[in-house]
């Protein structure tokens, strides 16, 4: 650590994010905790987000990186590389939400203890709000546990609540970016398969959903599940599941635990029946498990 306040680097990455940027930013500067480094990578907006960041950078507040347009899992992972080694901790940000004021000390407070030399990841629960920031619900992401197991086929990790330590920073930011299905997911796999996942039954920020984001996402029913049908069908995302774990074993399997690396070579190798009749639970939900399930008989996984 360094000295008594261990450092910290928030990193935002931001597409046109006019309307609300100023709040988060405000947030993030209201933090409880000292010795917080802030960098936002701007990834080609078009409206007027880079001018109003431009100003925070004026006065010191931010490190701005004005880029192209690279997409969202290529500019958090490049902006993790960015600060990768120099910092004691590193927290994801959105560019749309409004954290509390304790969400950084409350993380760093329950990674502190852990062993450094591993790689950990810290996340939690957050508040629904619309688009005026008025609260609407309670995400419940982690229901049965978040354990390497259950990461392989659900990402139940928001990365607006993500935040790393310094090895796991590293790890993330030498593995690059090929196989990367979902930054956050990914970044959660690293932490699951080599050190440890902290989630914390609480709710960190206020995210805001509009137009651009809102999504049936911890909501029940049929509306859930035609929308997650149309994704993975529709897009073939199915398909990027399977090599984002693939890239996860290319990359770290001789320095997992045999019983896990074990694990993810029955979904990587094994036959459709073998897969389907795993007898440990991979699914948060019973209706999204059965659903996955017939997956795998359908050879679709």
């Amino acid at each position: 650590m360094s000295g008594l306040s261990p450092s910290i680097a928030v990193v935002m990455s931001t597409y046109n994010g006019a309307s609300y940027v100023e709040a988060q930013l405000s947030s993030i500067l209201a933090q409880d905790c000292p010795n917080v480094h802030v960098v936002v990578r701007d990834d080609g907006s078009a409206d007027e987000t880079v001018a109003i960041l431009r100003q925070y950078a004026d006065r010191g507040d931010i490190e701005l990186i004005e880029g192209q347009n690279v997409g969202l899992v290529s500019s958090f992972i490049g902006l993790v590389a960015h600060v990768a080694g120099k910092y004691d901790y590193v927290a994801l940000c959105d560019q749309d939400d409004v954290w509390h004021p304790d969400k950084l000390s409350r993380a760093i407070a329950a990674l502190a203890p852990l062993d450094q030399n591993a790689p950990q990841l810290y996340c939690s629960e957050y508040t629904y709000c619309d688009e005026s920031m008025h609260p609407t619900g309670r995400s419940h992401l982690n229901q049965i546990g978040v354990t390497f197991e259950t990461q392989l086929y659900e990402n139940m990790v928001s990365g607006n609540t993500c935040v790393l330590n310094r090895r796991l920073a590293e790890l993330v930011a030498a593995a690059g970016t090929e196989g990367v299905y979902c930054h956050d997911w990914w970044i959660s796999l690293i932490a699951c398969a080599l050190g440890g996942l902290v989630f914390d039954d609480f709710s960190s920020l206020d995210y805001r959903r509009t137009g651009s984001n809102a999504s049936p996402s911890g909501t029940h029913g049929p509306k859930l599940l035609m929308r997650r049908a149309k994704i993975f069908f529709g897009r073939g995302e199915l398909g990027n599941v399977t090599m984002q774990l693939k890239r996860l074993y290319e990359l770290f399997a001789l320095e997992m635990p045999a019983t896990k690396r074990t694990f993810l070579e029955r979904f990587l190798r094994g036959g459709r029946v073998r897969k389907a009749t795993t007898p440990t639970r991979l699914r948060q939900r019973l209706i999204d498990e059965a659903a996955l399930r017939l997956l795998f008989l359908a050879g679709l996984l």
